[in-house]
C-alpha cells in the first residue's frame, strides 16, 4: 500500500519530538505509527535535505566514539515547527467528531407544526389543481 503521508511530513511530526539522526527518525516513525509506515534511508535522506532547503530543519554533524561514522542530527526551525503544529492540527481534526446535538421538546413541537401546516398547503395545492383540471383549465 502506498504511504499515505509524505516523507517530509512523517519527518516533520517525529521531529516534533525533538532532534535526531536518519536511521533514530526512521525507527521513531516505524514506531509511531506501530510498523505501518516504513520509510527507507534512500527516501529519508533525500526528504531531510528537501526540509533543510525549505529552511523548516537545521542539521549539524556529530563525531560519535566506537561508530567510526559521523551522523547528521536535524531538528526543526521555528518555522518548521509552525508547519508540524499546523499539520498536526489538520490531521486531527479530520477525526474529531462533534457530539449530534440534542432536540428539545420545544423545537419538536415547532417542527411538527411547521410540517402539519406544509401538509395542509400541499393538500390545498392538490384540491386547487383538481378544481382547475376539472373546470378545464
Amino acid at each position: 500500500m502506498k504511504a499515505p503521508i509524505t516523507a517530509e511530513a512523517a519527518l516533520l511530526q517525529a521531529l516534533l519530538g525533538g532532534p535526531s539522526y536518519g536511521l533514530g527518525l526512521i525507527t521513531r516513525i516505524r514506531r509511531a505509527s506501530r510498523g505501518r509506515l516504513r520509510l527507507g534511508q534512500g527516501t529519508v535522506y533525500p526528504a531531510l535535505r528537501a526540509l533543510e532547503g525549505k529552511r523548516l530543519v537545521r542539521s549539524w554533524i556529530v563525531n560519535v566514539r566506537g561508530t567510526g561514522r559521523p551522523r547528521t542530527y536535524c531538528e526543526l526551525t521555528p518555522k518548521g515547527m509552525g508547519l508540524a503544529q499546523a499539520q498536526r492540527e489538520a490531521i486531527a481534526g479530520l477525526f474529531h467528531r462533534e457530539r449530534p446535538r440534542t432536540v428539545s421538546r420545544r423545537e419538536l413541537a415547532i417542527m411538527s407544526e411547521r410540517l402539519e401546516e406544509c401538509f395542509e398547503l400541499s393538500d390545498f395545492c392538490m384540491q386547487l389543481r383538481s378544481a382547475a383540471q376539472a373546470a378545464g383549465l
